[in-house]
């Protein structure tokens, strides 16, 4: 898999270092281990030379380093009906260091996750989003120390999910809702924890988690309704970014040019009226008409998505979001209009889901950067 996300440059990891960083060389060597045995295989320091190709004595090296870092551990032996001592397998510790994930574009809630190196959930937090805007960093940082206490095992990185446009130097060009523009987000958190930090848009960020650990296919689009709304594009296992960075933007077209004012100062924006804040507030104005609100959403978010379809030939939608929003009721919808604007005798009938990793999706998508760009696992 292959997802450009975003890091700083000569960081520091903090309390948790690990050994120092190895030349180009060792790096790839390590890098190549890893992905032998990531997630769950045993195998034997022999075996690892054939499959990576390197020498019985660098993937020896390579091991031991490993270990002392407590990214593997020793356990078991080969089965083997030759004589002599059977060949010691080894394997990810999986406990032996943890990650961070924290998703900034829920509605109302800046949300995080603890994992180990499968993605497991170890821990939650979460605090109420303030908003004041631009939105501070502090209390960012806060949930993320609350994380880190509860972690037994040094802190691997840390996973930003952000809205908005983001870059692969660690910034956040804009984000509307949350009045930043032009921020170096990664940066300042690295300064701020001293970790490290992988940046990255939360919809692309929610498609990088389907694919790594919901069994995603190569081909997908997974929208997050959350705060706003957005699109991560996944093409042969490779997250579209754009020339700009704002591929998937789907939340910032215009659907109703008589519609109601946006945050991004156009009107009748497709997230004005399919975004969590705006159901939530016409939910609560007319309760007996929330199924059809959903419809109307619904058919809003399908016609948008008819183009990106027919376009790119992909046929497996997800739809990430509450579970009050992103019903059944609204993903029948968005597949109805979708396959009523598109299928034909060219373009077969389109699949809408929802995401097999719930709300948790942005969050462990965060996950999946820092273990690819750590461990190059991905």
């Amino acid at each position: 898999m292959s997802v450009r996300t975003s890091t700083g440059h000569n960081a520091a990891s903090g309390r948790h270092r690990l050994a120092s960083l190895p030349s180009d060389i060792r790096r790839s060597n390590r890098r190549a281990v890893l992905r032998a045995l990531y997630p769950n295989r045993w195998r034997s320091r022999a075996d690892l030379a054939k499959i990576t190709g390197l020498s019985k004595v660098s993937v020896s090296d390579v091991v031991a380093t490993l270990i002392d870092d407590g990214l593997l551990v020793e356990g078991g032996y080969k089965p083997s009906s030759k004589p002599g001592k059977p060949a010691l397998l080894v394997g990810i510790q999986v406990q032996g260091m943890n990650v961070i994930g924290l998703d900034l574009a829920q509605a109302g809630t800046l949300k995080g996750i603890l994992t180990d190196l499968e993605g497991h959930v170890l821990a939650r937090a979460s605090i109420p989003a303030p908003d004041a805007k631009p939105m501070p960093l502090n209390p960012i940082m806060d949930l993320c120390k609350r994380l880190q206490d509860q972690s037994k095992a040094p802190i691997l990185g840390l996973g930003i999910a952000s809205p908005g446009t983001v870059d692969t130097a660690g910034r956040v060009l804009a984000a509307p809702n949350l009045g930043w523009a032009d921020l170096s987000l990664a940066q300042a958190l690295r300064e701020g924890l001293g970790l490290e930090v992988c940046l990255a848009n939360d919809a692309d960020s929610a498609v990088f988690g389907e694919r790594c650990f919901g069994g995603g296919p190569a081909n997908m689009i997974l929208v997050q309704i959350a705060r706003g709304v957005g699109a991560g594009v996944l093409i042969d296992d490779r997250i579209v970014h754009g020339s700009h960075y704002v591929a998937g933007e789907i939340g910032h077209v215009v659907i109703d040019e008589n519609g109601i004012p946006c945050a991004c100062g156009k009107r009748g924006c497709l997230e004005t009226t399919t975004s969590v804040p705006s159901l939530t507030a016409r939910i609560a104005q007319a309760p007996e008409r929330r199924e059809e609100i959903i419809t109307l959403a619904g058919q809003a978010l399908g016609s948008a998505l008819s183009m990106p379809v027919a376009l790119t030939n992909i046929d497996d939608i997800v739809v990430a979001g509450p579970a009050s929003i992103a019903t059944a009721t609204m993903l029948e919808t968005v597949q109805n209009t979708i396959n009523d604007r598109v299928r034909s005798r060219f373009i077969e009938a389109v699949r809408v889901r929802p995401s097999a990793l719930g709300s948790d999706a942005a969050a462990l998508g965060g996950v999946a950067g820092v273990l690819r760009e750590r461990l190059g696992v991905f």
